[in-house]
């Protein structure tokens, strides 16, 4: 029987979920609430919503626990779970209040999550906030918001670079499509 993670019917968000028991009992309350599975309908750099704060939820689990940052550890799962929690493709729409994506939907994700979850605490509503700092004027006030905004540059970076052959980024075309295929050849010559 194959294992959980290399099963092709699951999402990256689902195979990072069932990756670590305590990350998946740190994740369940969001990820299996209905309104949290909106996101994976969203499309998000490589995926979904849904599997792009999966991925930075994960990474953040594992590095704060590396690190030793485990006194906060389920807000900063939380947080992070949280960071992007806003129901728009931003690539053709903008937030509720219409101006750029990249410094006002962290205010929109922080409403839907306070509406959807109820009461944040400091540290969760600080890692929603601020991780787009240094697009949002003020910096992550504590080290689990601080993680989730740096893991969240990673992780996108990660993501953006995935849909792009990197030779384009060099000048190199891509290759033809096909065997015998070249990019000047025609159809009918």
């Amino acid at each position: 029987m194959k294992a959980i993670s290399s099963m092709s019917f699951f999402s990256k968000a689902d195979r990072y979920l069932y990756k670590h028991p305590l990350f998946y009992s740190l994740a369940a309350p969001i990820v299996l609430q209905g309104s949290f599975h909106r996101l994976r309908t969203i499309a998000h750099h490589d995926g979904s919503i849904a599997d792009h704060v999966v991925t930075v939820a994960f990474w953040c689990f594992v590095i704060a626990r590396l690190l030793g940052f485990r006194k906060h550890l389920a807000e900063l799962v939380r947080g992070a779970l949280l960071h992007d929690y806003f129901f728009y493709d931003w690539r053709i729409a903008r937030p509720r209040n219409g101006k750029l994506h990249g410094f006002h939907h962290p205010r929109e994700a922080r409403e839907n999550a306070e509406a959807d979850f109820g009461p944040l605490s400091s540290r969760e509503i600080d890692c929603i906030e601020k991780h787009m700092f240094p697009l949002t004027p003020w910096p992550p006030l504590y080290k689990e918001s601080l993680l989730v905004c740096l893991v969240d540059k990673l992780v996108a970076l990660k993501e953006v670079f995935a849909m792009t052959n990197p030779l384009i980024l060099i000048g190199i075309p891509p290759e033809p499509e096909g065997p015998g295929k070249s990019p000047q050849r025609r159809k009918g010559k």
